[in-house]
């Protein structure tokens, strides 16, 4: 079995070549460096004498034990590098497509270094503008980006595997902005990877904890060629969040109704995974599955503390938008009558609720009630938080292990918005800056439950 740990949490990392001289050796280097466990990094340079570069590697003594190398794929002697790495059991092997090796760097991935690595079967490429390998359980940053590994929580509820999506500048953007939430990344470029290293990497993410659902991203390319999806499915059944490239505008259609039909059989998502539509849809789904039991059914309870709003949300939910319908029905006799008693009988009428101002700050209390109700499968909250009180009133809902069905919960704008969205994320609440997102992800949720028949257990709340 392929050791995963030597790639997620490696001791001895080997710069190779002129990665050493240029701007992305020196960013990850720091990044080797800035990590909280000692690692040794070897910087391996040709000699600048007469001797041939490419034979200067090769006569030098190799160091022992080296779990990753990073090469330039802009080096002229990239490919000999692979190949002596290969001779010392060097098991991962990256070639970066680095922009400082000229303006045609996309090109690179397709060198012939490129294709020597995948012929054997062990280099991963990281593509133009790569975001690399970050780990937060082992402060591992292999990445172009910096990272203040001190202030994110240590308990990480998702991880994310890009291959080939990384030249889209959204995917960087949305790692940014969710990382504190990201516990495992891996890009590999333009390289398809092997069924061994995705069946490890599935029985690593499944023994972990901290893991609760991956979400892999991956281009139409990559989707036809790659056996990611169903070599990680031999060890992992945790939920699976697939998000595949378009198809790039222009490509020539298929010439039938029956080559359509066949790509359409071919490309399809297996029955296990969801499908996510939007790249700004991937964290989340992700955010949304693991952070809630699985549902039992289609029917959603809506509370709001602003008028109007839930008529909006209702409409979405039920009409099919964002690719699911969904229910929402009436309140059982029981439940109706504990909201008359907390809400009084204007309140307690019907599902959608609207709070008047005199009761926003009881809408922690209205959702422990809907939780029990027979016709309630998951909770869409909807807050303008006006005030601290109201959000801990909502946070008070989710102590002490009451929350048994999924809740999510859209903020509305106001004063005390990035207050509110930072005090939710960090109690592990499934929190959305929109209705629209909200309901999307709420979707993938029961789209996911449906598809996977997975028990609840399996998707607790932490």
């Amino acid at each position: 079995m392929l050791s995963v740990e030597r790639l997620i949490d490696p001791d001895k990392v080997a710069l190779v070549g002129s990665i050493n001289n240029q701007t992305e050796g020196n960013i990850i280097s720091q990044n080797i460096r800035s990590s909280g466990k000692r690692r040794f990094l070897f910087r391996i340079l040709p000699s600048y004498g007469d001797m041939d570069p490419s034979a200067w590697i090769v006569q030098r003594n190799f160091p022992q034990d080296i779990d990753i190398a990073i090469i330039s794929s802009a080096d002229p002697y990239a490919e000999r590098y692979v190949e002596k790495c290969r001779e010392n059991d060097v098991r991962f092997i990256f070639l970066l497509a680095s922009s400082s090796g000229g303006s045609d760097q996309p090109e690179n991935a397709s060198t012939p270094a490129n294709r020597e690595g995948r012929k054997h079967g062990i280099s991963r490429v990281f593509g133009p503008g790569s975001i690399g390998i970050y780990v937060s359980s082992t402060d591992l940053n292999l990445s172009l980006i910096s990272h203040d590994n001190g202030n994110h929580p240590e308990d990480k509820v998702f991880g994310l595997i890009a291959l080939d999506c990384c030249r889209h500048s959204v995917v960087i953007d949305e790692f940014k902005k969710f990382q504190p939430d990201l516990g495992f990344l891996l890009d590999f470029g333009r390289s398809f990877g092997d069924r061994e290293l995705f069946s490890a990497i599935g029985s690593y993410l499944q023994e972990s904890r901290t893991m609760l659902a991956v979400t892999l991203l991956i281009s139409q390319e990559g989707y036809s060629a790659s056996k990611a999806i169903s070599s990680m499915r031999l060890n992992f059944n945790k939920p699976l969040i697939v998000y595949r490239e378009r198809a790039l505008a222009g490509k020539k259609e298929e010439k039938s109704s029956v080559d359509r039909a066949v790509n359409r059989t071919k490309n399809r998502v297996p029955e296990d995974c969801v499908e996510a539509r939007d790249l700004y849809d991937v964290p989340d789904f992700a955010r949304a599955i693991a952070l809630n039991p699985a549902m039992r059914g289609k029917n959603v309870s809506v509370i709001s503390t602003k008028g109007a709003t839930e008529s909006v949300a209702q409409d979405y939910l039920t009409s099919g938008a964002f690719g699911m319908h969904l229910d929402v029905p009436s309140f059982g006799t029981s439940t109706r009558a504990k909201l008359t008693n907390l809400l009084g009988r204007s309140g307690a009428n019907q599902n959608p609720i609207t709070l008047d101002p005199r009761h926003r700050e009881r809408i922690g209390s209205a959702i422990d009630a809907i939780m029990k109700d027979r016709n309630t499968d998951a909770i869409l909250t909807l807050i303008t938080p006006d005030s601290p009180e109201i959000v801990e009133s909502l946070i008070s809902a989710f102590d002490a292990g009451r929350v048994k069905k999924p809740v999510v919960v859209a903020l509305l704008g106001s004063r005390y918005y990035d207050g509110a969205f930072t005090e939710l994320s960090s109690r592990k609440i499934a929190v959305y800056p929109s209705i629209r997102r909200a309901i999307t992800a709420l979707k993938a949720l029961a789209a996911y439950s449906m598809k996977s028949g997975t028990e609840s257990e399996e998707k607790h709340v932490v």
